[in-house]
């Protein structure tokens, strides 16, 4: 499958498409669960029983509850739908509808931005069921004499099939309407059934958002096409031909629920089109499936939480068993991490840095790996709870981003360049993962000095951390700062615009530098240089989300109310409890 110009195995893209319909990667139907590649492919091969499965949910978590009753739909606990009674409801309120498509996007309300999303999903579930109906075998041939001429060894074919055999189905529609009605054979009438069953299924050439087919024309070159396209085209090329066989072949296997001859198929499928299309890599494509099946990132961020209670068990009693047990949870969750972000590298041939769910997973990978070090070199669990605290925390909104479907997109032109971003991106987000580990750092200073204020040793070694590692973040940040500003000066013709992100980065810079000035200037103490510092928690934040807010800039990556309610939720939550500490 093509998506969004990657080349992707079925898997993934039906993970991506249920994930983003029904929020999950399986799908559960009559008290079974269905995994997502098994759901798209009955989808694909039924889809006139597939409108009646509840697979478009609408949680109020995102929607407004409005969205249903503006539908008409009957609400239920689980807040599941099936394509018909959405569809009918969107019928019965086509005045609705028509408003909409009036409006602007600026003037929509928000919930209005949300029946228009679901309108959207609709459209695109219709036709991602229907961009197969053509390779089905749902066309009976019953006339002997017909089989015979088409070279037919079983009764039902496909709309593709005639369409790949044009020529000599040309010829017996000439002598269908070359012959009288009162004159007609069986195999006339046959024919005539034939014919009207063909013109029954073009009803379906819209569906064209699946694309499976490579082109072979030098002008469309790295360009896929779905199955409709290529039939309504004029010129079939015969690689193309063969690869359509494969796909009518492999449906026909799945009808009849044979595995065996599906596998078969499915390399045939494989081999085919790494002869059309030298940019797939069929090595890619199994560790690709191989990595969303392991879902290392979702384990790792179990590990992480598992050790975060440890940690307090640990506190409590046996110290030094529970500090073991933590550690070796905490390690085994950085090595799933560390694999998982290997794996993605390999995959997509470039450095995990590119996109805001990526970015989030490496500064969680950064986060862990400083705290390990810090927990090496001090070995008395300060490291591995901010481990524990930072991976888990980061992993949950990783995860929420995971949720909204393909994470593996393909970049833009001016991304494209693997030396920038093993060095501007990789150096910038190193940066934002050692200033956290700071900010963390400082959390636990003030909570520290709460509790025992007259431990100055022991608080003493967690401000040396601290400064440390703020010196250790400016460098990062400032560093990645002036190398996004050398990318900026060769992609764009300017090396600083004053675009959000950069103004982002640099804020960074500057809270580090402000508070370095203040404890060495004596301005401030210990307690308010960790104070200080712990906020910058709060200006990474801005920097990494809060700048997307605003929708402005060459670096935003889009507006969404969610974040931003969170995101002043967070910034709300540290205030209140880092004035509470100090």
């Amino acid at each position: 499958f093509q998506e969004s110009g990657r080349i992707k195995p079925i898997g993934t893209y039906a993970d991506n498409q249920l994930l983003v319909l029904y929020g999950k990667k399986v799908f559960e139907k009559d008290g079974n669960t269905i995994a997502a590649v098994d759901w798209i492919l009955d989808s694909f091969t039924n889809p006139s029983e597939s409108i009646n499965d509840k697979v478009f949910y609408i949680s109020n978590w995102e929607n407004s509850p409005e969205v249903e009753v503006s539908l008409g739909l009957d609400r239920n606990d689980n807040h599941k739908y099936s394509f018909l009674e959405i569809i009918n409801g969107l019928k019965n309120n086509q005045e609705l509808i028509d408003q909409l498509k009036n409006k602007s996007e600026e003037e929509q309300t928000s919930v209005e931005k949300q029946i228009v999303a679901i309108y959207n999903k609709i459209v695109h579930y219709d036709e991602m069921v229907n961009g197969m109906i053509c390779l089905l075998p749902i066309i009976e041939v019953q006339n002997q004499t017909i089989k015979d001429y088409l070279e037919l060894y079983r009764g039902n074919v496909s709309y593709s099939f005639f369409m790949r055999n044009i020529q000599k189905f040309r010829v017996l529609l000439e002598g269908l309407l070359n012959t009288k009605e009162e004159d007609w054979t069986e195999a006339h009438f046959d024919l005539s059934k034939i014919a009207m069953q063909l013109q029954n299924i073009t009803q379906y050439s819209y569906a064209q958002n699946v694309k499976i087919i490579p082109s072979e024309n030098e002008m469309f070159k790295g360009t896929w096409f779905s199955p409709w396209e290529i039939l309504n085209n004029a010129e079939i090329t015969d690689n193309q031909k063969n690869l359509l066989m494969h796909y009518e072949n492999f449906f026909s296997a799945h009808l009849d629920n044979n595995i065996g001859l599906k596998n078969e198929y499915a390399s045939k499928i494989v081999s085919a089109v790494s002869i059309m299309d030298k940019n797939l890599k069929p090595n890619l494509l199994s560790k690709e499936t191989r990595f969303h099946k392991m879902g290392l990132f979702f384990k790792s961020m179990l590990c992480y939480f598992l050790a975060f209670f440890i940690i307090g068990l640990s506190w409590m009693f046996k110290p030094v068993l529970f500090r073991k047990v933590s550690l070796a949870l905490v390690a085994f969750g950085f090595l799933l991490h560390a694999y998982g972000l290997s794996l993605r590298m390999i995959i997509m041939q470039r450095p995990p840095v590119t996109t805001l769910y990526e970015s989030i997973l490496f500064v969680c990978f950064i986060l862990v790996l400083c705290s390990l070090i810090f927990e090496y070199v001090r070995k008395d669990t300060i490291g591995l709870l901010i481990a524990a605290i930072g991976g888990t925390m980061l992993h949950f909104v990783g995860l929420k981003y995971a949720a909204e479907g393909d994470t593996m997109g393909m970049l833009v032109a001016v991304l494209n360049s693997n030396f920038w971003l093993a060095t501007h991106v990789t150096t910038i987000t190193i940066g934002y993962g050692v200033s956290l580990v700071a900010g963390l750092m400082g959390h636990i200073y003030l909570i520290y000095a709460t509790i025992r204020p007259n431990d100055n040793k022991e608080l003493t070694k967690i401000f040396n951390n601290i400064y440390g590692l703020t010196l250790m973040a400016l460098f990062f940040t400032m560093f990645g700062t002036i190398l996004g500003g050398i990318w900026a000066d060769q992609s764009w013709g300017r090396f600083w615009g004053w675009d959000p992100k950069e103004n982002g980065a640099l804020l960074i810079v500057l809270w580090h530098l402000m508070m370095l000035h203040l404890r060495v200037s004596g301005l401030v103490r210990k307690i308010g240089y960790a104070y200080g510092v712990s906020l910058v928690n709060i200006i990474v934040a801005l920097a990494w989300f809060g700048v997307n807010l605003l929708n402005v800039g060459l670096h935003s990556y889009g507006f969404t109310d969610n974040v931003a309610t969170n995101l002043f939720i967070f910034i709300g939550f540290e205030i209140i409890f880092m004035t509470t500490m100090y």
